[in-house]
């Protein structure tokens, strides 16, 4: 697909946004049907194109990095946007300082790009996994029950507790309990730390764990983004699997926030001029980093990690490092489409990219 061919061609408009090296345009993908500003209206992506176009041309060498040359018949041709969306919202906190956790690692199939089918490796068969929301000083009592075929760990990066005893591998049928406390808040992630690492959080075992502080925050409206990477190779049925080889390599089919390629393109997340929106940003990787970035606005505030500690004002991006978080707060003034990316476009051409329609 050519990197200026739009894949919704009657309703996107075609507009040449940004150039990357080896010629490659319209990488930016800013805006769904009906923007009202026309200069952020280009194409979705192009699974070629981006970062994908300097790594080795369809029958090229090798890149020097062990990726294969690419072709237009082995890379994902993804149609449309993603059937399921996955629900950016906070989920609510529960008010016990005491919570009881279960998460389940899973084998599933999860559509990462319109009708392209991952068999992911998961928790609680979604990629991310939920989002789990606890409060600065709670207990938490958690167990991992591992439902898939091969073997799982759980790392929460928001925990204080020994590696070698808690974030042990566990075979598939065996499940592990222990407990800890979450003594700082902020934007945490939580994956599967069984080796190789790489693959298990390439192939979707990964979600955000949400430290509220124990003084609490301003009301707002609320989502929370993970973004992470997917490196794919055709199985024999139709669907994909993770390519090890391209994950060392870094060549990412694509770049997305919460598991699927321009899902909030198609579904664009709402708010209200004048209102106090909060964006919790969580970077799962495994290897880029993200510049977080709000098209015409600019953060308030801004959190490192997402500690109430760590503050900044007036931030027009903020860096997210792999296995890092953010918490980033604007007020947007005036009506209209906001576009989030990352701001590194050569990735954001492969689908990380999503609208805030503002009324």
């Amino acid at each position: 697909m050519d990197a200026n061919e739009t894949l919704h061609s009657s309703t996107l408009n075609r507009r040449k946004f940004l150039g990357v090296a080896g010629g490659v345009a319209a990488v930016g993908a800013l805006a769904a049907a009906g923007c009202a500003r026309d200069e952020y209206a280009t194409t979705p992506y192009d699974s070629n194109a981006g970062v994908g176009a300097t790594r080795g041309a369809a029958g090229g060498p090798d890149d020097g990095h062990g990726a294969r040359p690419m072709t237009a018949d082995d890379r994902p041709q993804p149609e449309g946007f993603p059937a399921k969306i996955f629900d950016a919202a906070l989920p609510p906190l529960d008010p016990n300082p005491v919570k009881d956790i279960v998460i389940e690692a899973l084998d599933a199939k999860i559509e990462v790009a319109g009708g392209i089918m991952l068999n992911a490796w998961t928790f609680d068969g979604t990629v991310p996994g939920r989002v789990v929301r606890v409060r600065e000083g709670d207990t938490i009592n958690f167990t991992l029950r591992n439902k898939a075929t091969i073997g799982h760990s759980i790392d929460f990066h928001a925990a204080q507790t020994p590696w070698n005893t808690n974030y042990r591998t566990i075979v598939a049928g065996e499940e592990l309990s222990y407990t800890w406390k979450a003594n700082y808040p902020g934007v945490f992630m939580y994956h599967c730390g069984t080796g190789p690492v790489l693959e298990h959080i390439a192939n979707g075992m990964y979600g955000m764990i949400l430290v509220e502080p124990a003084a609490g925050r301003a009301p707002a409206r609320e989502y929370a983004f993970v973004q992470s990477e997917f490196y794919l190779k055709k199985a024999g049925d139709g669907t994909w699997d993770g390519d090890a080889d391209r994950m060392a390599a870094v060549t990412p089919d694509f770049v997305v926030f919460n598991g699927a390629a321009l899902q909030y393109q198609g579904a664009p997340l709402q708010a209200n001029v004048g209102e106090l929106i909060r964006l919790h940003v969580m970077n799962a990787g495994p290897t880029l980093f993200s510049a977080f970035h709000v098209i015409g606005a600019i953060f308030e505030r801004t959190y490192a990690d997402g500690n109430p500690a760590n503050i900044m004002r007036g931030m027009q991006t903020v860096t997210v490092p792999p296995g890092g978080g953010y918490t980033v707060e604007l007020v947007i003034p005036e009506a209209g489409q906001y576009p989030f990316v990352t701001h590194s476009f050569a990735y954001t051409g492969l689908g990380a990219v999503g609208l805030l329609d503002v009324k």
